[in-house]
């Protein structure tokens, strides 16, 4: 039969010739999907990549399908020959014609895998030089750049990398080594220079990877607003023609249209951009004055309308501009936008995040999302906004191919790196997280948001408490106007068992946001560890009634109701905050309500509405199972759940599981207070626990007073 055949033979009896077969078949598969996405603007040498992948995996499934097989048991070890009496030991000719055809195929694939992957129609647009070094020449050096990355990102058939990335890129790389830093095929640079009333603009479009000159033009003309979008026309309908790309009528009409007539108008609406790309509390509110003086100066300016709603949102979110003001601003900013220009997508991006943020509309922001990218198909921040708004609709991994297409778009945004690091967390891919939000500061080491985002996973992920207090306190030193960084310190200490260093944290909250909700809401749980019971429910009936869904001020005023024996009235606080949780026998649980969701459970238990208490149980179950580690409820749900289900085993082992993990977060209300674990509060290995707990968190304080003692952390003055 020859070594040949006799391979042959085994590997027929060990499945590895069918096996291999549907290695390849699903690695065609795979790599199909991966050219779709490359379509749709994914950096090309990610297909590189997924073949490399395809091909280092062929070997490693063989050598699992010599030894191992699928059978209705599992997988089990192939027996030896003696055990497979039955086997026919004859071969076929189909095993050859197998065999061979296997060969052809990995052949085609090594060659596929070394054949150079063509160039696409992506652009990288370098920031345009000053020469003379003139800073009034330096914003309209910004101002063309920006015009014409504003204009060509709406065409479907280029892609071209956000201008953050071409900022952030080494500019000492050589160009090969850019166009692969940045995903792009080509590299435009270029030079503004003002002589009096006169301007010249001279532009140079390098093919990247062979390093040489493919375009270049030089255009002179007097200083005025016309003239100045004339030029970026004329560059932009050199490109699209170099580039030989397709644009549909709608693209052409749009090359045409100059966003503003007025150059006073254009120079503000550029410096609140720049302003707004720092994500500063200071920075943020002088782009809102930007933004507001450029449509004082055109009204008409539709791109600045929405640059001023988008400032609103973004002071909100990461200043303490009230929510109220943020929002009605915000409005009336996009509906002007959308009523000067119905086909601007950055327009319908932010029309989305007020329809979801504000008015709880999932339909109406993913409309109008999908509308934002239909429009502009190479604007990063609606990819990035849409894929949070899909993640947290439960749709996670639709939300990451989005965030991942942002990063594409633009890989060198620290925005962006963090945004796909949050997403990468509610994967609960932690590794990942982290390396996103190292990113992000290497990006930008003045990015306040990512310190933060590193400690929350130390502090909510991985229990090291010592170590989040650091980048928190990192976070804090570079914004100390943001309210969120100073109130998260806040609620460390007090996990750690600071009580002192917590009310410091806290009142400072207060003095740098007074008129934030939050600033009341927070003191509840300080309350509440120092046992002043009093200060603590006079707090938490002014703060229901401000916000009736807050799940820590419900909760303490059902334990305060529980224990008066009061009910009816405990039902009370969750059929005006939670009433999706007691009309419809089709509750939905989310991770907006799985917290309320248990609590009730325990108060429907004494109402007597056990069949009710089961169901929220049972369904808060399977939501807390996919919660990732770090966010709200994370573990000590299921223990909860258990605990209230009576099932102590099962809760002790969960609660065990949740410790070892790290978890950590409002330990002290959970384990000391919380009355849905009254069932095992008593029981020896609880206690146990309780104690391990006590004396890791006292073991990590004095860390960090060891720390703050020696100088290490980072210098936080002090505000009056």
């Amino acid at each position: 039969m020859g070594m040949l055949g006799q391979f042959i033979k085994d590997a027929r009896r060990r499945h590895v010739l069918p096996n291999a077969l549907l290695y390849i078949v699903a690695a065609w598969v795979a790599i199909q999907v991966a050219d779709l996405a490359i379509d749709a603007g994914v950096i090309r040498l990610v297909l590189r990549d997924v073949f490399v992948a395809a091909f280092l995996g062929f070997p490693v499934a063989l050598i699992v399908s010599w030894f191992y097989d699928i059978t209705r048991r599992g997988i089990v070890r192939t027996p030896p020959i003696g055990a497979a009496a039955s086997f026919d030991q004859s071969l076929r000719k189909q095993d050859y014609l197998l065999f061979a055809s296997l060969a052809a195929v990995w052949a085609v694939a090594i060659a596929y895998v070394h054949t150079p992957i063509p160039v696409d129609k992506s652009i990288a647009i370098l920031p345009f030089e000053n020469p003379g070094h003139d800073p009034d020449n330096a914003m309209f050096a910004f101002g063309i750049r920006v015009d014409l990355q504003t204009q060509l990102q709406n065409l479907h058939d280029l892609k071209i990398v956000a201008r953050e990335s071409s900022d952030n890129v080494d500019k000492d790389m050589s160009y090969p080594e850019m166009g692969l830093k940045l995903g792009a095929a080509y590299i435009m640079k270029g030079s503004v220079e003002r002589v009096l009333d006169r301007v010249r603009v001279n532009v140079v479009l390098l093919d990247a990877e062979k390093d040489e000159q493919t375009w270049a033009g030089s255009y002179d003309r007097e200083m005025t607003t016309t003239n100045w979008f004339d030029i970026r026309d004329q560059i932009s309908s050199a490109i699209t023609d170099r580039l030989q790309t397709e644009l549909s009528p709608a693209e052409e009409l749009r090359l045409d249209i100059a966003p503003t007539e007025n150059m006073a108008a254009l120079q503000v609406y550029y410096r609140g951009k720049q302003r707004m790309a720092k994500r500063t509390t200071g920075t943020l509110a002088e782009a809102v004055g930007y933004f507001q003086q450029a449509v004082e100066l055109d009204p008409d300016f539709a791109l600045a309308w929405v640059g001023l709603a988008d400032s609103y949102y973004l002071h909100m979110l990461y200043a303490s501009l009230p929510e109220n003001e943020a929002y009605s601003n915000m409005k009336a900013a996009i509906d002007r936008a959308l009523g000067l220009d119905t086909q601007l997508g950055e327009a319908y991006a932010t029309l989305a995040t007020y329809q979801i943020m504000k008015n709880n509309d999932a339909a109406a922001a993913d409309a109008a999302f999908r509308r934002a990218l239909e429009l502009n198909p190479n604007y990063a921040t609606a990819h990035q906004w849409y894929g949070s708004f899909l993640a947290g609709r439960g749709r996670v991994e639709e939300g990451l191919a989005h965030k991942m297409m942002a990063q594409a778009l633009n890989p060198l945004s620290a925005i962006i790196s963090l945004s796909l690091g949050i997403t990468l967390h509610r994967l609960d891919r932690i590794d990942e997280a982290l390396l996103q939000y190292q990113t992000a500061i290497e990006i930008d080491p003045a990015y306040a948001n990512a310190y933060d985002r590193i400690g929350g996973i130390y502090h909510e992920a991985l229990g090291q408490l010592d170590e989040a207090v650091v980048w928190i306190r990192k976070a804090v030193a570079l914004d100390p106007d943001q309210p969120s960084y100073t109130r998260y310190l806040g609620r460390l200490y007090l996990d750690l068992g600071d009580s002192d260093k917590t009310e410091y944290w806290f009142k400072r909250h207060k003095i740098v946001a007074p008129d934030f909700m939050v600033s009341e809401m927070i003191m509840e749980s300080l309350y509440s560890y120092r046992g002043d019971e009093a200060e603590a429910l006079e707090t938490a009936r002014k703060n229901v009634v401000i916000d009736p869904r807050s799940p820590y001020t419900v909760a303490l005023l059902r334990n305060h109701d529980i224990k008066a024996g009061r009910y009816a009235e405990a039902r009370a606080l969750y059929e005006r905050g939670y009433p999706e949780l007691l009309q419809t026998d089709d509750v939905t649980i989310n991770g907006g309500n799985i917290q309320a969701a248990i609590d009730l459970a325990l108060v429907l238990t004494m109402t007597g509405e056990q069949e009710r208490a089961d169901l929220l149980l049972d369904r808060s179950l399977i939501i807390s199972q996919s919660i990732p580690r770090g966010f709200d409820g994370y573990a000590i749900s299921a223990v909860l759940i258990f605990a209230l289900q009576g099932k102590t085993e099962a809760a002790l082992a969960a609660l065990r599981q949740a410790i070892d993990q790290g978890w950590r977060r409002a330990w002290w209300y959970y384990l000391e207070h919380d009355p849905n674990l009254g069932s095992i509060r008593e029981e020896p290995e609880f206690q146990a626990m309780l104690e391990e707990i006590k004396d890791d968190m006292a073991a990590q304080l004095e860390h960090v007073r060891a720390m703050e003692d020696s100088g290490e952390l980072e210098s936080i003055p002090d505000i009056n």
